[in-house]
């Protein structure tokens, strides 16, 4: 069932209490959709597990990429504008009323498949952890991996930084990544997994050599973090370089063929980020039972980075599956990679 306007409002106030310190931009913006129920009931139509505002702000962006000509793009920082707030609201109103057939086919056609390498930061050492306990190269099975640049992770240099320390990882690299880590830099963050054999399925996979795909995964990325734009695009090149294997596929369909072919001296990793949110409560609980059901025929290792507790919180965990199903947290993470606060396993 569809959402109601007043419904609706509610998400996007969460929504912009969530982000509100990441984009000041979006942000504005967000405060202003909350106000508009003309808006609001436009993107009420994006289907269930969309964030709204995420699919707002992404075909907005997408158009004016297209069109960088356009009055409104004078306001986002990714097309060589300004995120001044001087008649930002405005100039956008006016640009979701002239484009609204076209931002409705959008909103209900694609989905929210940010590719965030950054999130490699906190990935990695969840990989190590595995390949330690294992003594075994790691299988990587990427679900929801939209364009596939997570598995590239082992071709991305890394910076992670404390308060008493700091680590360097591939300094040479083409993509830099760099992530604080609080107190200490944790032990499984010294080094780069080593990633044998790698996969990815998702229901709607993205090819970056396509150049529609890859302009709606620039739009997804927030205009006012140029950082964020200039990082894409170099992932981008690293794929291009080294094609990720990316196929279409549902989880649930996918998961026993993962347990056949990949390669049996490796340890078996499944990993997701920002996926499950868009399953229902029984689809979560009956892909975790899939999972202990493969488990019997060979280990598998589960890592998640996942929303938690009304999309507030990133927690990431290593669910190893079977007949007891042990799940670690391993601490908080911040959703773009900005941050980690995670401490290796005893």
């Amino acid at each position: 069932m569809q959402r109601t306007i007043d419904e609706t409002r509610s998400r996007v106030r969460t929504w912009d209490e969530t982000i509100r310190g990441d984009s000041i931009m979006y942000s504005q913006l967000a405060r202003f959709v909350a106000k508009q129920d003309d808006i609001l009931d436009l993107i009420r139509a994006a289907p269930p597990g969309q964030l709204e505002m995420n699919m707002l702000l992404a075909a907005v962006q997408y158009l004016l990429l297209a069109d960088p000509l356009q009055t409104l793009a004078g306001w986002y920082p990714s097309l060589g504008g300004t995120s001044s707030d001087d008649g930002l609201e405005d100039a956008f109103a006016a640009f979701v009323a002239e484009h609204k057939e076209h931002i409705h086919q959008l909103i209900t056609t694609r989905r929210v498949q940010t590719n965030e390498v950054a999130r490699c930061v906190f990935l990695l050492p969840a990989y190590n952890i595995v390949q330690q306990w294992t003594g075994r190269t790691i299988a990587l099975a990427e679900i929801g991996t939209s364009a596939g640049l997570n598995q590239n992770l082992d071709r991305y240099g890394y910076k992670y930084h404390s308060e008493s320390s700091s680590v360097l990882l591939r300094g040479d690299a083409s993509v830099q990544l760099s992530t604080d880590c609080g107190p200490a830099v944790p032990a499984s963050a010294d080094r780069i997994p080593d990633v044998a054999w790698r996969t990815g399925f998702d229901l709607h996979p993205i090819d970056v050599t396509d150049d529609d795909q890859a302009r709606w995964l620039r739009a997804l990325v927030w205009p006012d973090q140029v950082e964020r734009h200039t990082r894409l695009e170099a992932a981008i090149r690293v794929a291009q370089e080294h094609p990720p294997v990316v196929s279409p596929g549902d989880a649930f369909e996918v998961v026993p063929e993962l347990v056949e072919v990949a390669p049996k001296e490796c340890a078996l990793v499944v990993q997701h980020s920002f996926v499950l949110n868009q399953f229902s409560t029984a689809d979560r609980e009956r892909f975790y039972g899939l999972l202990d059901e493969q488990a019997a025929i060979r280990p598998i290792y589960r890592v998640g980075a996942e929303w938690t507790t009304r999309i507030r919180k990133t927690v990431l965990t290593i669910t190893q599956h079977g007949k007891n199903r042990d799940t670690i947290e391993l601490g908080d993470v911040h959703h773009h990679g900005a941050w980690i606060r995670i401490t290796d396993p005893a």
